[in-house]
């Protein structure tokens, strides 16, 4: 198959059948890769949102965010 068939069946599948065989793809490519697929895939499919928001989910799905409270402000921890 041609890179232009595949181009071709792209862009004739749904939004939701293109998702997952990019998802599928991607996988096989580039296997133990799946979280960085995933961001990928989302900040494609969201482009409205901003790279410094992502960046701040991602980090508090990976468990690098602070518990903030009100002495911080007080006295900011060093």
């Amino acid at each position: 198959m041609s890179t232009a068939q595949i181009v071709n069946a792209l862009e004739g599948m749904s939004a939701e059948e293109r998702r997952q065989a990019v998802r599928s793809v991607l996988a096989k490519l580039y296997p133990g890769s799946a979280k960085t697929i995933e961001r990928l895939l989302r900040r494609i499919e969201h482009p409205e949102v901003p790279e410094d928001v992502w960046e701040a989910f991602e980090e508090a799905e990976d468990g690098k965010g602070i518990e903030m409270r009100d002495e911080h402000f007080v006295r900011p921890p060093a």
